[in-house]
């Protein structure tokens, strides 16, 4: 069988590339004209904001500050206020205050530095953790992923997708060689709750018992290390409140966080399913989300198939995503072509620019046709589960 590469047909290449320039064009004009030519992102880097704000308010001891959302968001539209094009609606920081000791190198560098920074930095730790997952690296998946639409998304917000997707591909290509140091990258993730929580359950299935250990122990350094240059405070005031918000969430969090998300409870609720009966559809997604992970790493799969259903696992599962985690079904899309014999079908290409398309239908609270972006990460798990003629996996 022919090894296959990202060299995709006319007929897909040429509109893929023409709603990638246009996503980045977005990302041009968003500063002098926001909203003109697509959706209004305010400006750049209204998440960083939250990153930024947050980190610098910890080390001017105003820690309290980060834990009561309409504070936090007062504080952000009054310091960002000559960047914004209109006030932020609700930015709350609801993150573990381990992400706070991976913010830090970037504390010092004014907004705008550390906004492109952190961008360029995990940009780079992505690149080479995608060149190293392949035997023969593929200049064309580099390209692939990180010009993608939902790249372009992730810059124009200031996200961390780059750095979820450089945990995951990093530290599942080195679980085989060097399991300890995978599992020490995989703990990491740790950082954004959503995309960790199928680790063990992968590690578990693999039967990785020394990297499950290892990413433990990157885990429990993380919070250590936070407690210890922040103040155990911003724990004790981290955990009761994740705790009520997953037992009783903010209205203004499920209005201006949820809802403009890609997640299944966003998307059924906005189909017209009752929220309390969309909770229970994303639980039943969390739920098939790990039984496909356990298929996966327990099969004979290769190391990139398995990495590719655990990439589309993690955002069918995630209860809030946004159009820029997109990025990682496109890594599980280009690693699914890259594992099938050659030449592929049309319909392969079609499929995989579906996933390329979706953070151009998003968000699904304005855009109706977006409500079915659950069913894009479930089509990967089952074409990546299915019985097919797959190319072997070189060993790295």
């Amino acid at each position: 069988m022919q090894r296959v590469t990202l060299r995709a047909p006319a007929a897909v290449l040429i509109p893929s590339l023409f709603i990638a320039l246009y996503a980045w064009v977005l990302l041009l004009t968003t500063i002098p004209y926001p909203g003109k030519i697509g959706l209004d992102y305010n400006t750049l880097g209204t998440d960083w904001m939250v990153f930024y704000g947050a980190i610098r308010s910890v080390l001017h001891g105003n820690a309290a500050l980060i834990f009561d959302g309409d504070r936090f968001t007062d504080f952000l539209n009054t310091t960002f206020a000559p960047l914004l094009s209109s006030p932020l609606d609700f930015r709350p920081w609801a993150y573990p205050p381990s992400f706070l000791v991976m913010l830090l190198p970037f504390a010092g560098l004014g907004f705008l530095g550390s906004y492109v920074a952190f961008q360029l930095a995990t940009g780079a730790l992505l690149a080479r953790a995608l060149l190293a997952s392949t035997a023969a690296p593929s200049p064309i998946l580099l390209v692939a992923v990180l010009a993608c639409p939902a790249s372009a998304i992730n810059a124009i917000n200031g996200q961390a997708v780059f750095l979820v997707a450089a945990l995951i591909v990093g530290g599942f290509g080195l679980l085989e060689r060097r399991p300890w140091l995978g599992g020490l990258v995989l703990g990491l993730l740790t950082f954004k709750p959503q995309f960790c929580v199928l680790v063990p359950i992968a590690l578990i299935a693999a039967g990785q018992w020394r990297a499950l250990l290892a990413s433990g122990v990157s885990a429990i350094a993380m919070v250590i290390a936070s407690g210890w240059m922040f103040g155990w405070e911003l724990w004790l005031r981290w955990l009761p409140l994740i705790i009520e918000n997953f037992l009783n969430p903010s209205e203004k969090w499920i209005t201006y966080g949820r809802m403009w998300g890609h997640s299944v409870y966003a998307c059924v609720v906005l189909l017209g399913v009752p929220a309390r009966l969309a909770s229970w559809f994303q639980l039943l997604a969390m739920l098939g989300a790990a039984v496909s992970v356990v298929i996966a790493f327990r099969s004979r799969l290769g190391t990139r198939e398995k990495t590719a259903v655990f990439l589309a696992a993690t955002v069918l599962a995630a209860p809030h995503s946004g159009p820029y985690d997109v990025t990682l079904l496109v890594i599980a899309a280009a690693f699914w072509l890259m594992s099938r014999a050659a030449p592929l079908p049309l319909w392969c290409w079609t499929a995989a620019f579906m996933v390329w398309l979706l953070p151009m239908l998003s968000p699904p609270v304005l855009v109706p046709v977006g409500r079915i972006a659950p069913l894009v990460p479930l089509l990967l798990i089952v074409l990546l589960l299915r019985p097919a003629p797959l190319v072997p996996e070189p060993a790295p």
